[in-house]
């Protein structure tokens, strides 16, 4: 992903039987599931995503969109909500536990070199996405400042922290951010309805419309 102009490419999807290495616990029922799965790592890129069999006693597999990756460990990021039965099994997966995973699967993202200053935007199922985006336009640090804007009806799936990045054009006091996003040094902002403290008030677009009517 040098370049970040993505094709998909034929004969790219391989089904491997991954080993769960991590997991993280969030409130309201969110897990991330770190997996080594180091044919799907080599191949996928933003955008895309697997299909998880999410027991051995369901057949039916569930799509879930790829977080991040590493290449040279061999490792995939899978961030979901329990909602129902293929979910609530996949939640109770543990270390050690081998899962079928058949990916990746779907058209990149496509993106431009002209645009600098890229504004990504992701809510819920939305943000994994938009964190494996980010995570690939570090390679072009250079090239591309983004600022990106989380949005999510239950907790977020991380501990928020106040950015150490300023953002002109945001409200002064919304400064709730993704510490993953200051550490690689991209700007990041969270919007809640709930009215969380130091979060954006509002929907993600309408933040985004804000930062976006301070620029022109």
């Amino acid at each position: 992903m040098s370049n970040l102009q993505h094709k998909p490419h034929r004969n790219t999807i391989a089904v491997e039987n991954a080993k769960i290495i991590e997991r993280q616990d969030f409130p309201g029922d969110q897990v991330i599931l770190r997996v080594h799965a180091p044919e799907i790592a080599a191949s996928a890129q933003p955008g895309q995503f697997a299909h998880i069999q999410c027991d051995p006693a369901l057949a039916m597999r569930r799509p879930l969109s790829i977080m991040r990756v590493s290449a040279k460990n061999g490792w995939v990021d899978f961030l979901f909500k329990v909602l129902g039965e293929g979910t609530r099994l996949l939640a109770n997966r543990k270390v050690d536990d081998l899962l079928s995973i058949m990916g990746p699967i779907g058209k990149p993202f496509e993106t431009q070199m002209k645009h600098s200053r890229p504004l990504l935007i992701g809510g819920g199922v939305g943000i994994p996405p938009m964190v494996f985006l980010a995570d690939s336009m570090r390679e072009v640090k250079d090239a591309y400042q983004p600022f990106v804007i989380m949005g999510s009806e239950v907790p977020f799936p991380f501990k928020t922290q106040p950015s150490q990045i300023m953002v002109p054009g945001v409200p002064g006091d919304v400064i709730a951010a993704m510490p993953l996003m200051d550490d690689w040094g991209f700007a990041s902002r969270l919007a809640r309805l709930q009215d969380y403290p130091v979060c954006f008030n509002g929907y993600v677009t309408d933040l985004a419309l804000t930062w976006l009517d301070a620029l022109s």
